[in-house]
């Protein structure tokens, strides 16, 4: 999205860094830049936004002495100043003015997540005012970085359930409102980071889409209509030239804003996966790049067992490397690097040996001792991944995952027949597998081939709920088809059921096993070696071609264009339109996302030369997505409660 490829990861690191550095361009302005001490305070969202972009010691080396949340009991540091970062709501103000009032700290710089409301901004100054300290505050800034960004093409906008709340029939009108607007904010924040000005397109047919679509439109004309060339700079990159430059205006200049409903493809969220990333999160709940998982004991987790958390990001060069790889290849992967390891630590300890002992040790020491910290990096990372692959690897064999996945591979290209005979096979007690790997290998199942009787599909819900399983789910999914056509549904189950895992092709055969005690990943390994998934094209990236290489197509014939760019159009007159193909774009999926999506379409965009950053609501694993689906289910036959959409 942004100029000459920068990652949006990148980019709102250094949003961050010059709130840091207290909101000037040079890191040695103001306080001194990294030089000074400070406290950094924030609420839980925002929280989430630093995590994936600063540890600790990063936020040390920034001067950051005291890191602490919003709503925590804190004393008065009152020689330190203070860093706010927080959302622009109501109890957030209400909460810096009390710290305020209080003295807490020498000077306030208040940095608001998104835009903060007029009214927030007369509260915040009545309250200073009252407390005879309005001196103290030192800025207010929109930062307009509201948004999780989780790798350089990667963000989401940190909002759960959103599937489930916009589809419940209890959600309020005023709430689907303020859920607009809070996806409007978010996507306003990441075309400021990256300093893009769309084009937007969406489907007509889905409400939610095109009002997030037409609302963001509004906000950005009216910011450009209001804010003049400040308004302009947002967009503009820091060019002078402004937004509405020849350059600017350029497709191959300005991007694509696809928006897009989580309805156009639901097999992609319940599928199995067999990606190294997609089955962190998916197995292990990886969660703003971190994933805990038992290590120093066996699969049952005995008391020997003890939890350990890593944070696993695009700075780990192997994790840069293999997260979009099946499995078995990143087992071998692991393996490798051990036996490289293993023996560049032998080439270090055999020096001293030749005609000259003593100046071959000399320089011997000399090697080493400088390559410690190098060597020491990497044993870290290498007993990292070891230990996450032994986890996997673990589930792998208790549930039986490898099985589950081509089981549900093989749905699009077999016969409904042969599926639902696999299916009834999944569903025996004595079947390896959860009960929710089994729901979701029947969901899976009814999105892949609904052609399936009424009566074939209850013979299966009946034999699910013998397992104890929630019907729910799927009750909800056939009402879904009742209401609406399914033929997207199908394209999309037709196109992604083998491309689910993200991968380039069939998985490699193994050629080797770890030998004995050299690696954890040895037993039971060969289980795995030969999944074989099938090539095929999500449907969003089918319609990520056609709308970015602007071809006609069944998928994208009800799509809106919309150009905050271009004058308003008269009712009933089509806005004038670029032509020519787009090679950059913003994929945004409403409802939430998947790891497994993600890389689909970053291999999609690699092999056509585009460039494609990823969002979403949030990105939600197969067990918390087949809850909502269970949940909507509930709601619509029982009048259940919904999720609290406060």
């Amino acid at each position: 999205m942004a100029a000459m490829g920068t990652s949006i990861q990148e980019l709102q690191r250094g949003q961050i860094l010059r709130m840091l550095h207290l909101g000037n361009s040079s890191e040695q302005q103001a306080w001194g830049g990294a030089q000074t001490f400070k406290a950094l305070v924030y609420d839980k969202f925002c929280q989430d936004v630093i995590a994936p972009l600063y540890k600790i010691y990063g936020l040390r080396n920034q001067g950051v002495s005291v890191n602490v949340s919003l709503l925590a009991d804190r004393g008065p540091m009152p020689d330190v100043p203070a860093v706010y970062f927080v959302e622009p709501t109501e109890a957030n103000v209400k909460r810096i003015i009390e710290d305020i009032t209080a003295g807490l700290y020498e000077s306030y710089y208040i940095n608001f997540a998104s835009s903060v409301p007029r009214s927030l901004l007369q509260e915040l100054a009545r309250g200073t005012l009252k407390a005879s300290a309005a001196n103290k505050v030192a800025g207010v800034f929109d930062r307009y970085v509201s948004f999780v960004s989780l790798s350089p093409a990667l963000f989401s906008l940190n909002m759960p359930d959103a599937y489930a709340r916009i589809h419940s029939p209890k959600t309020s009108d005023e709430y689907i409102q303020r859920f607009i607007s809070r996806l409007v904010d978010g996507l306003l924040s990441v075309l400021i980071t990256t300093k893009s000005l769309p084009v937007i397109r969406c489907p007509a047919s889905d409400p939610v889409a095109e009002m997030v679509a037409r609302a963001l439109d509004e906000r950005i004309r009216e910011m450009l209509r209001t804010g003049g060339a400040v308004a302009a700079e947002l967009f503009a990159g820091g060019s002078s030239r402004g937004p509405d430059s020849a350059a600017s205006g350029a497709s191959g200049q300005r991007p694509l804003l696809c928006i897009f409903d989580r309805d156009l493809d639901l097999v992609t969220m319940l599928h199995h996966t067999w990606t190294y990333q997609a089955m962190a999160h998916d197995v292990l709940g990886m969660k703003l790049n971190k994933v805990t998982v038992q290590v120093d004991g066996n699969e049952e987790a005995t008391a020997q067992s003890k939890s350990q958390t890593f944070y696993i990001d695009e700075s780990d060069s192997f994790w840069a490397q293999h997260a979009g790889e099946p499995f078995p290849n990143v087992a071998a992967a692991v393996h490798e690097a051990i036996e490289e390891y293993n023996q560049r630590r032998a080439d270090m300890t055999s020096s001293g040996q030749g005609d000259d002992p003593m100046g071959n040790l000399t320089a011997g020491l000399a090697s080493a001792f400088s390559a410690i910290p190098e060597m020491t990096e990497k044993k870290r990372c290498l007993d990292m991944h070891t230990n996450i692959a032994t986890a996997l690897l673990n589930s792998i064999k208790a549930r039986d995952l490898a099985n589950l996945f081509e089981v549900e591979d093989q749905f699009a290209s077999q016969s409904l027949g042969a599926s639902i005979s696999q299916m009834e096979q999944l569903l025996k007690e004595d079947s390896k597998g959860t009960t929710l790997d089994k729901t979701r290998a029947l969901m899976v199942l009814y999105l892949t081939k609904p052609s399936i009787s009424p009566g074939q599909l209850q013979g299966l819900l009946d034999a699910l709920q013998k397992l104890g399983g929630d019907t729910y789910g799927v009750a909800y999914l056939r009402q879904l088809s009742s209401m609406k056509s399914m033929m997207m549904q199908s394209a999309a189950a037709a196109s992604s059921a083998s491309a689910l895992s993200g991968a380039s092709g069939p998985a490699s055969l193994m050629n080797s096993i770890f030998s004995k005690g050299e690696g954890l990943l040895s037993a039971g390994f060969s289980s795995i070696q030969n999944v074989i998934q099938q090539k095929r094209e999500l449907v969003i990236c089918q319609v990520l071609e056609s709308l970015m290489e602007q071809k006609p197509s069944a998928l994208t014939e009800n799509y809106i264009y919309l150009d905050p760019k271009a004058p308003p159009a008269s009712p009933g007159v089509e806005v004038p339109r670029i032509r020519t193909p787009f090679r950059r774009s913003l994929a945004f999926m409403i409802g939430g996302g998947s790891y497994a999506e993600m890389q689909s379409v970053m291999e999609w965009a690699q092999a056509k030369g585009k460039q494609v950053t990823y969002g979403c609501t949030d990105l939600v694993s197969p067990e918390h997505f087949v809850n909502e689906l269970c949940h909507l289910g509930r709601a619509q036959s029982r009048g259940g409660d919904d999720p609290d959409l406060s």
